[in-house]
């Protein structure tokens, strides 16, 4: 529902949102901000140059190769939006754990099973992606080429999981609650900003 929110926001309350969404993280995990403000420096960079010099708009400053002040706002707002959701997600995950994304990952592609996919594959797959790329960040960090060739020649000779177990956790009432409330403040904010 965050990611829906996000798209309508304008800039100032979408500052405010990841101001809060910062703080809800770093109240979870002390460097977990600056982590992925440091892992991200340069697709966020990249981002908000590109919209610069690709969304019509006035000029920043008179030459022909200016970014227009429209694109820079446009990007610092996409810029934004990534940032709430990767916090968001982070939180999410430092909270209910891998197991807990992965079963609620399951419960949302339930309806890929009407169309003849299998969820569970899917689950499975990304829990080796996920617990290979856990094995990955905790190895040293590359400088060089040649470090990042011999990185990834090591994570290829990685074993895999033992085994994987899927879980699926009862619906509860609570559940029915926070769902209820997050509808109702979808349409709040909704109305709000509209």
């Amino acid at each position: 529902m965050a990611a829906l929110v996000v798209q309508f926001l304008p800039l100032v309350p979408l500052s405010f949102l990841a101001l809060v969404a910062a703080m809800q993280l770093y109240v979870q995990e002390r460097t977990g901000v600056g982590q992925s403000l440091r892992r991200m420096r340069w697709l966020l960079l990249t981002l908000w140059l590109t919209m610069g010099w690709s969304v019509p708009g006035d000029a920043l400053f008179d030459t022909a190769w200016a970014p227009t002040c429209e694109g820079l706002a446009e990007g610092a707002r996409h810029v934004l939006r990534l940032l709430i959701l990767v916090w968001l997600i982070r939180g999410i995950w430092l909270a209910v754990g891998r197991d807990g994304v992965l079963a609620g990952l399951l419960f949302l592609l339930r309806p890929l099973r009407w169309v003849g996919l299998s969820s569970e594959r899917f689950a499975l797959r990304l829990c080796l992606t996920l617990s290979y790329a856990e094995q990955l960040l905790a190895a040293t960090r590359p400088c060089t080429r040649s470090a990042w060739r011999s990185l990834m020649a090591e994570a290829m000779a990685l074993p895999a999981p033992d085994g994987v177990q899927l879980r699926v956790y009862r619906w509860r009432t609570s559940d029915n609650v926070v769902l209820v409330s997050l509808a109702v403040g979808l349409g709040v904010v909704m109305k709000a900003v509209a």
